[in-house]
């Protein structure tokens, strides 16, 4: 679906061409044939429902021949996934594919090893508990549970829309809401659900035992094999969700501060700056050129040593081992150095509300003023 000159645009086929689709059944085995499929016309020819289907019938209301109408019959069928997968619109996976984009997206990571980590933010987790006890919930339900709303939490559609993207959540079902009187009223809306819900954790995380790039690389491998037209970076947006626009919000935001951890058992960070003032580095995500990180030493240390600008991102690197895995560094440079018993872990916890620093992660404010304060 494009837009040209205000106007919307549906791309599709005549009823009789070839590689038509009539209706849901046969959309549901298309599905199935090929693995996965965007919803709408996206940067890869043909590589959509929407590009199969005669557009005419969308939004005709007859669920015979309405592909909008099918995309609720194939959420519910248990047959599929349905969500916004791809570059956060709505498309579909079937259950072959799924764990591959489960590995992929999710990088080996259950939702509560994700928090754990610090890698997942307060309002993904306030929608993921209650996921915990619930197989299932309308939308306005999980919205109104999670503190989302007026006075609340704000991102509601955001943070969904990222869960989805990262295959904790998907649409199991729409259905009309209830009353208090138990009946039925206004448009179907989307019911959500835990993809473990519907097909069971086992299968879900099959792929767990490999490596994320490699469940990356099959997705990648079979793309090209049915859409030989499509090039690498199309293929990359459609299997990490960044298009080109995420991308210049990315470079044009203003500079942020992080604190990120450094093991001195696994590299010996105390006297890295005392040969160097510029040192390569593990690139966090969400790092980009010119932010500010804040070196947190691990035990026995345990306190901020280094402030450093981020001087180049992005440099290639591939090492894993049995602790450490690396697929991109980046530069900083010394700014500072604070003494270790200015900001230890006691303080950052005591003063601060820091608890754990197991990943790279933004900086309070009245830590950032307290750090920029210190002589």
């Amino acid at each position: 679906m494009g837009n040209e000159s205000g106007t919307w645009i549906m791309y599709g086929v005549d009823w009789n061409d070839p590689e038509c689709i009539h209706t849901v059944q046969e959309a549901i085995d298309y599905i199935n044939d090929i693995g996965f499929l965007p919803l709408f016309k996206n940067d890869i020819p043909g590589f959509s429902l929407e590009e199969r289907t005669v557009p005419e019938y969308w939004w005709c209301g007859d669920p015979e021949v309405d592909p909008w109408e099918w995309r609720e019959i194939i959420a519910r069928s248990g047959e599929i996934a349905y969500g916004k997968f791809f570059e956060k619109k709505a498309g579909f996976i079937s259950k072959k594919w799924l764990p591959y984009f489960v590995n992929l997206r999710r990088d080996g990571y259950d939702f509560d090893a994700l928090w754990d980590d610090e890698k997942a933010s307060r309002r993904q987790k306030k929608i993921m508990d209650l996921f915990e006890s619930e197989d299932e919930l309308y939308s306005n339900e999980v919205k109104a549970r999670a503190g989302f709303g007026k006075d609340g939490e704000k991102g509601f559609d955001g943070t969904v829309t990222d869960l989805q993207m990262k295959t904790y959540l998907c649409v199991r079902d729409f259905r009309q809401r209830k009353n208090k009187k138990g009946e039925f009223y206004g448009w179907p809306i989307a019911v959500y659900a835990k993809p473990e819900a519907i097909w069971g954790y086992e299968h879900v995380t099959s792929r767990y035992n490999e490596k994320p790039e490699d469940s990356g690389k099959a997705i990648a491998d079979h793309i090209k094999d049915i859409y030989p037209v499509a090039t690498d970076s199309q293929i990359k947006r459609i299997l990490t969700g960044a298009g080109p626009s995420g991308s210049r919000k990315k470079s044009n935001r203003k500079p942020k501060e992080w604190l990120v951890p450094a093991n001195p058992k696994y590299y010996d960070i105390v006297h890295a700056f005392d040969d160097a003032e510029e040192i390569d580095w593990k690139q966090g995500a969400g790092i980009i050129k010119d932010d500010i990180v804040y070196m947190y030493v691990g035990a026995p240390v345990s306190a901020i040593m280094y402030k450093c600008s981020v001087t180049e991102t992005d440099i290639p690197y591939d090492f894993e081992n049995e602790n450490l895995k690396i697929t991109a560094l980046m530069k900083i440079k010394l700014l500072k150095r604070y003494d270790p018993k200015q900001f230890t872990f006691e303080k950052l916890k005591d003063v601060y509300s820091i608890y754990a620093v197991r990943g790279p992660r933004g900086i309070p404010g009245k830590l950032s003023d307290a750090l920029s304060q210190e002589i």
